[in-house]
């Protein structure tokens, strides 16, 4: 030690003590700073970036780090580390900063942080493509920690003692916490989404490690703003304490975009998801319980004022929308963890749009939303069988969800549906409104609701009631209304070759049903309107105005239906036996494909057999045609004004059915049907009288024709007739009567009978001119040469083989002629003479000739409204010609209501006709026919409206020409001269043998035509 550095010791040693304490105190303090303040924040510039670099093998930079010594702030400025794929940050801030207080430190006892400040983080995520296990962008760091990590022995963590669980927190106060413009952004390398959040903002007010929700003072605040890259924001704002730990606080997630997140999943299922966001909100409450020891500790969590919806979802297939979602939600969400509870008040919903196809492999919407990696597992698991696992004995504490309500409204179903049909089906079922009432997850209550739907715009479904779905039991009320059939002929088209062109169905029912096999069904169903057409013949097969089902009561269970009353008005049915003498019925049937018999057999279960109860069928105003195109000519008839009931038609055997029918044979000859039947039974009963009263002989010609080998051209036929069948062997008496016959030409059937006629009528026919037969029928109907039409009709052959030919057919025959002269035929409203009916005067004038004593009478006919309406036309024509002031020939060829030209001339002379004859103006009627488009919500252009109008205008006032009675007789008389003219002027008759009927009073009104009749002179 040197001399002066000794002098300078003693010297600064004499100094007082006040000097010297005094320089200690600066020399430490000068110290203390360069130490803290520049020494230590240079080091660790330099020693951190290098130390954390080895430690997580990336490059780590650090651009400054600052600490004022005196205010106990610390700085880190421009921290990242770097990515290692790329010179991109990994990790990064701009500036990280905090600073304690220390003297309140000292003062309070507490360590105090005036602030903590985190600006601009950033950190990128990314999870990388490797398909065989889970690697991210960080996982490089975790393997180098693990592998420079100086590993130390750490002592046994102390078993905390009971009693200092409850002691309080070590007092830390923070003043202020932020986190501002945090970036956070995740990149999935496997999926290739990209999720991106760069405003993320946290603030923490004044914090206290011993604070409580209690305090007066509120402290432990806290505040989370994050912003994503589609603008979409999530929000937490609340309270907290730590010990014991209780949260409470709100969350509140506004326009959070759905396909972005889809995008994770988008490549296992072909539906696309193109728009859709979610929000929630909710407050919650989160409260920890300490117990004497950690496992007593429990925490409750709570949420209330709930919000979950969805809007504007929206999934494509093939750049078309599948499902579109406009509005969902569930509203008023309340949890409870600990009691594990969860009420909803209400989920309410609209305007979903769904579009499915379906055919014979399923629907089109479970492909397209099945992921693509359970299908490959399903396929695994069913080609390699599974075992399976015991169920475990112990039952895990289930959740209770209780929701309040359902509403749903304005859904809508649109389906392509070719499961039954080749050619695809559309239907749309909108709207779909359904309300419940309600709904507990553990089904201890029953829900109410109400289910409505529209199909296709024509017919409306409602069913209400109530469903248990822990019984498996539903009472419901159905109401479906005017549900139209004819939207169901492509399924009819599969099994019969018939057109379902017309009819709506309605029906109210009570619904009882049970998972034990209990349906009970009672109510009431009409079908009206109902109209179904023979492809084959094209016209109607079977028709009724209504058909109605007041009462029915139908049990599953009890196999067992029972009907009230089964009410037809109007009913109408075509039977045609075609040539071949198959029937139009038989055509009805589609042949079916063939389904191959499975070779194993099984047991055929024991089924009660159905019980059907028909209390009474009911029908008025009936009406059926018959035809027969076997015979030649063909034979047709009409019965109408059917009318009667059915009784007591039943299944049980020993049953009987009374039956009371009537009608009329081509509207003048009635018929009655009376007795019992019970046609439900393996051999059917029959025990019937029916009985045909004055029917005229004039209908059954090609019977009469094909079987007795001559038309009847007068005669009425009276038939009473009793059946009995019963074990199937038929028994029957028939009572007949055939008054004043006249049978005219000879057939030319190869059925014909070859018996003398004259002979058989002189022997059947009395003084009156009547036939009275009875005939007596047996049979076996097992018998597959039985036929009780071949039996009835070679009774009926008999009889007419039986008559004598007329005096026409007989002169006809001498003319070496089979017409029918005693009839010559004029054109609707015409007096002359065609051609054929000339010839058949020249043929009657042969005939004549041959037969000197007989003579003629001539007497004109009409047929009344044929003619009247011929006549009615020409009048027409001749007074619309006069008011377009043109000549009659002048008319266009073939005009008619639907040719009727909609201007011009012709349409200005039919509106001042329909003017003159109505007495007001003719668009009236236009109107009219506008505002009855317009209530049935058809729209009608121009040129539809003025068609419309003018056929309208032209049957209207046709219809109101009138054709007098004098006017018939007149057309009448002229033919009657007309034949007499021709007779007596070509043929060159007698005049004296030609008399002439006056024919304008008493007239023929059911032929256009002149009757002749021969008489000896």
């Amino acid at each position: 030690m040197s001399n002066k550095f000794k002098t300078a010791i003693a010297t600064f040693r004499a100094f007082p003590r006040r000097i010297r304490w005094s320089t200690y105190a600066l020399s430490a303090y000068l110290l203390y700073a360069a130490l803290f303040g520049l020494l230590v924040p240079y080091i660790a510039k330099q020693q951190v970036p290098e130390h954390l670099s080895k430690l997580i093998e990336r490059p780590v930079m650090l651009a400054d780090v600052t600490f004022n010594p005196f205010t106990l702030q610390l700085d880190l400025d421009q921290f990242s580390i770097q990515s290692i794929e790329s010179s991109d940050s990994f990790v990064s801030f701009e500036n990280a900063s905090i600073q304690v207080n220390f003297w309140e430190s000292i003062f309070n006892a507490a360590i105090t942080i005036e602030y903590i400040a985190l600006d601009k983080p950033y950190i990128d995520i990314e999870r990388l493509n490797n398909t065989e296990q889970l690697v991210f962008n960080f996982s490089d760091i975790l393997d180098a920690v693990n592998r420079n990590w100086v590993s130390e022995e750490k002592p046994e963590p102390k078993i905390q003692e009971p009693t200092e669980r409850h002691k309080a927190l070590f007092p830390v106060l923070i003043k202020q916490t932020t986190l501002a413009q945090g970036n956070v952004r995740f990149v999935d390398g496997v999926t290739t989404t990209e999720l991106a959040y760069p405003d993320i903002n946290f603030t923490l007010g004044t914090f206290s490690t011993q604070g409580l929700l209690t305090d007066a003072e509120q402290k432990n605040n806290y505040h989370v703003q994050i912003t994503d890259a589609d603008s979409g924001k999530v929000e937490l704002k609340g309270q907290v304490q730590l010990k014991p730990l209780e949260v409470v606080g709100d969350i509140n997630v506004q326009q959070v975009q759905l396909p972005r997140l889809w995008s994770f999943i988008e490549k296992d299922i072909i539906a696309k998801l193109t728009s859709g966001n979610v929000n929630f909100s909710s407050n919650y409450h989160l409260a920890q319980t300490i117990g004497d020891t950690k496992s007593d500790d429990t925490m409750s969590i709570t949420s209330d004022n709930g919000l979950f919806s969805i809007h504007n979802l929206n999934f494509n297939a093939e750049d078309k929308s599948i499902v579109s979602l406009p509005d969902f939600s569930v509203n008023g969400i309340a949890a409870n963890v600990e009691k594990q509870t969860v009420n909803i008040v209400s989920v309410t919903s609209h305007g979903l749009n769904v579009s499915a196809k379906v055919n014979d492999k399923g629907a089109d919407l479970v492909t397209l939303f099945t992921p693509k990696f359970i299908t490959e597992e399903s396929k695994e698991k069913k080609e390699e069988p599974v075992e399976k696992e015991p169920k475990s004995t112990v039952d895990a504490p289930s959740w209770l969800v209780t929701l309040d309500g359902v509403e749903i409204k304005d859904y809508q179903l649109n389906v392509e549906e070719k499961v039954i049909t080749k050619k695809a089906n559309q239907w749309q079922i909108s709207p779909i409104n359904l309300t419940t009432s309600q709904i507990v997850s553990d089904l201890s209550k029953p829900i109410d609701f109400d289910f409505f739907a529209s199909v296709n715009s024509k017919g409306d479904i409602r069913v209400k009631g109530q469903a248990d779905a822990k019984q498996q039991a539903v009472l419901a009320d159905i109401d479906v209304k005017s549900l139209k059939l004819e939207q169901f002929q492509p399924y009819l088209a599969t099994a019969v070759n018939a057109t379902l062109t017309k009819g709506e169905v309605s029906t109210q029912a009570k619904l009882d049903a049970n998972a034990k096999g209990n349906v009970e069904v009672s109510g009431g169903v009409q079908v009206n309107h109902l109209s179904i057409r023979d492809n084959k013949l094209r016209k109607p097969f079977v028709k009724w105005r209504s058909l109605a089902v007041n009462k029915f009561d139908f049990d599953l269970q009890k196999n067992k239906l029972a009907v009230d009353t089964l009410s037809l008005r109007q009913p109408y049915a075509r039977v045609v036996i075609n040539k071949d003498r198959t029937t139009n019925i038989g055509d009805l049937i589609v042949t079916q494909p063939k389904v191959q018999k499975s070779t194993t057999t099984s047991k055929k279960k024991d089924t009660k057999p159905f019980d059907l109860r028909v209390r009474k069928i009911a029908f008025n105003n009936g009406s059926a045609f018959f035809a027969d195109n076997s015979l030649t000519p063909n034979f047709s008839s009409g019965i109408e004004q059917l009318k009667g009931n059915i009784g007591h038609v039943s299944s049980i055997p020993g049953t009987k059915a009374t039956v009371d029918i009537s009608g009329n044979i081509e509207r003048y000859a009635p018929v009655k049907v009376k007795g019992e039947i019970n046609p439900l039974l393996k051999q059917p009963y029959l025990d019937l009288d029916v009985i045909f009263q004055s029917v005229e002989l004039t209908t059954v010609n090609p019977y009469s024709g094909t079987y007795a080998g001559h038309y009847i051209d007068k005669g009425q036929l009276t038939l009473a007739l009793n059946y009995k069948l019963e074990n199937n062997q038929l028994k029957g008496e028939n009572h007949v009567i055939i008054d004043q016959l006249q049978l005219g030409k000879a057939s030319d059937s190869d059925l014909a009978t070859s018996l003398p006629l004259e002979l058989a009528i002189a022997l059947l026919q009395d003084n009156d001119g009547v036939i009275d037969l009875g005939v007596e029928v047996t049979g076996d109907v097992n018998d597959p040469e039985f036929s009780l039409g071949a039996v009835i009709w070679s009774t009926i052959s008999n009889i007419i083989t039986k008559a004598v030919t007329a005096p026409f057919s007989f002169i006809a025959g001498l003319a070496d002629s089979d017409e029918e002269l005693n009839v010559i035929a004029f054109k609707f409203g015409a007096n002359t003479l065609t051609t054929e009916e000339q010839d058949k005067l020249k043929t009657l004038g042969t005939a004549l000739e041959t037969r000197p004593k007989l003579k003629l009478t001539v007497g004109g006919a009409v047929n009344a409204p044929e003619d009247s309406k011929a006549l009615a036309l020409t009048q027409f024509n001749q007074r619309l010609a006069d008011s377009a002031q043109i000549m009659i020939t002048e008319l266009p060829t073939n005009l008619t209501a639907s040719t009727m030209p909609t201007t011009g001339k012709l349409s200005e002379a039919l509106q001042q006709l329909y003017k003159q004859e109505f007495n007001e103006k003719a668009n009236v009627v236009e109107n009219r026919i506008e505002d009855e488009e317009d209530k049935k919500g058809v729209e009608l252009t121009d040129e539809e409206l003025a068609k419309r109008w003018h056929i309208a205008l032209y049957n209207l006032v046709l219809n109101k020409q009138e054709v007098s009675q004098a006017q018939l007789g007149q057309l009448a008389q002229k033919r009657a001269q007309a034949v007499k003219a021709y007779l007596v002027d070509i043929v060159k008759v007698d005049a004296s043998r030609v008399f002439l009927l006056d024919s304008r009073f008493d007239i023929e009104q059911d032929t256009s035509s002149v009757l002749l009749t021969l008489e000896a002179k």
